[in-house]
């Protein structure tokens, strides 16, 4: 473990070495060692004015270089300051999200009334999406290292940074949206539901509102897929579901909740069906005809509730009697009592 660690170690050292060489060279400046790239040639005025000339012709390179000089030179003039949001963009430009980021960061804390504000949280909760659609960023957040690292733990900081810059702007909506799906992806279900309801409770009339009802019963299906028989995500599915069609009746996404909930229905009745099978195969009929009962009369609206009723058929047609679901609620808690519903050694083996 040791020695896996020195060799990378010694590759990162190779990596930084081979970008310092490629990057440019090194100079002192008031005791300091600074990039040549950083050093003022000119009045911040010019500098600034051939960083917007370069921005302009879609030069981003030039343009971050002649950004970068002014705000690391002169950071407190308005040139400076103004010079941290088209560096910003200049970086976005490039696709180096990670340093867009900062910028813009350096930006809005600058000033108390930033012209650009809106502005430059826009261009951060699309620097968000970069990241959350798979885009790197640099390790240690220096442009010598390689552009590797996930970048979505930095997304789902933006969008708090968003929501909290704008809590009842659209951009506050699609952040909230946006960070609930990458809690979905990361399997953080119960954060991600609450991301969605937050779309709902804050922008009822949003485009977004429909998709997050979705959402979040998506999430319930797979959850139930992972997580056997919990009664409570269908309960929560159900009520989900209610909403939706009280808020939107006529979403045409509402056909898809409705499969999603039975989906789920589908589930929690196939593992009913799969166990009364298995006590069938077995020889214990007495426990396979309460297993299929219930999946009969707990979800008759499924494909498996209706193979359970045809398995019932075959194996004991009197259970097909069973009056009320909550006699058959009884009769479990009861060691299997069929009293009433059948002569059981006669009518499974008729």
């Amino acid at each position: 473990m040791k020695r896996q660690s020195l060799y990378f170690c010694g590759f990162v050292a190779i990596l930084f070495c081979l970008n310092a060489q490629t990057e440019g060279a090194w100079t002192v400046q008031d005791g300091k060692l600074v990039d040549v790239e950083y050093v003022a040639t000119s009045s911040p005025q010019e500098h600034y004015r051939i960083g917007a000339e370069a921005l302009n012709a879609g030069n981003w390179e030039e343009a971050a270089k002649q950004f970068r000089v002014v705000s690391y030179n002169f950071p407190s003039s308005s040139y400076g300051q103004d010079a941290n949001y088209y560096l910003g963009i200049a970086y976005y430009k490039m696709q180096e999200y990670d340093f867009s980021n900062d910028s813009m960061d350096l930006y809005l804390k600058c000033q108390t009334n930033p012209k650009y504000f809106q502005e430059a949280i826009e261009y951060k909760l699309c620097i968000a999406e970069q990241f959350r659609c798979g885009a790197k960023r640099h390790y240690y957040g220096t442009r010598y290292m390689p552009k590797w690292a996930s970048g979505k733990e930095m997304s789902l900081d933006i969008y708090d940074e968003v929501i909290a810059s704008l809590p009842s702007h659209e951009m506050a909506a699609k952040a909230f949206f946006s960070k609930g799906r990458l809690l979905w992806e990361q399997k953080e279900y119960r954060e991600a539901i609450d991301s969605f309801q937050a779309v709902i409770k804050r922008f009822p009339k949003h485009e977004l509102a429909p998709d997050s009802y979705l959402m979040i019963n998506k999430i319930y299906l797979e959850q139930a897929r992972r997580e056997f028989q919990n009664p409570d995500l269908l309960a929560f599915s159900e009520i989900n579901l209610r909403k939706f069609e009280e808020h939107f009746p006529g979403e045409e996404r509402l056909d898809e909740a409705r499969k999603d909930v039975l989906c789920i229905k589908e589930l929690y009745a196939k593992g009913l069906y799969d166990t009364a099978y298995f006590y069938e195969r077995i020889n214990q009929p007495q426990a396979a005809v309460m297993y299929y009962q219930k999946a009969m009369f707990d979800y008759p609206e499924t494909t498996i509730g209706q193979r359970s009723k045809r398995r019932l058929c075959r194996l004991c047609p009197k259970a097909l009697e069973l009056p009320t679901k909550r006699k058959m609620e009884e009769s479990e808690s009861e060691d299997i009592e069929f009293s009433g519903l059948l002569d059981l050694e006669e009518g499974i083996h008729s």
